[in-house]
């Protein structure tokens, strides 16, 4: 099987735009930003709201910290165009499982089903899209769980 990832290729240039200093940029690309902004029309607001009508209140607190990490690797990479676009697209891949798989069939998934799902859909493929990566910008698996609950947290993602 081919791997088709744009992955390889941003990391590539990435590598590029460190070495230039005129490269960095201000603000977010269209395809981050709108995962920056919150969802206005959700019924429940935030990650903890999100977790416990899900019954995942036992990850709250490991949630929190994922959600941080990410936060601070995105903060760390955002003036990057290359790294951007990365993480824009781990986050469609992430939203789209989620509006596609999980949350139109929630009712009869149960948590493992879910956690499955989450696993094969998302954080494998997110792992093998990054390869070994390179020195400066690596991601593991604290990073892409902290993706789910970043865009949770902005009402993109939901169990229930």
């Amino acid at each position: 099987m081919t791997n088709n990832s744009q992955i390889p290729g941003l990391l590539g240039r990435l590598s590029e735009e460190m070495s230039q200093e005129n490269v960095c940029i201000e603000g977010f690309i269209d395809d981050l930003q709108m995962f920056n902004d919150r969802r206005s029309s959700a019924s429940q607001v935030g990650l903890e709201a999100k977790l416990r009508a899900a019954e995942r209140e036992d990850q709250l607190e490991g949630a929190q910290q994922k959600k941080e990490l990410f936060a601070k690797l995105l903060a760390k990479w955002q003036h990057y165009p290359s790294a951007q676009k990365i993480f824009a697209l781990f986050l469609a891949r992430i939203n789209d499982v989620f509006e596609n798989h999980i949350s139109p069939h929630a009712a009869s998934l149960d948590r493992q089903d879910i956690d499955k799902i989450i696993d094969e859909k998302i954080i494998d493929p997110t792992m093998n899209d990054m390869g070994a990566g390179f020195e400066h910008f690596t991601i593991n698996h604290a990073h892409v769980r902290g993706m789910i609950y970043w865009l949770a947290d902005r009402c993109y993602v939901r169990w229930n």
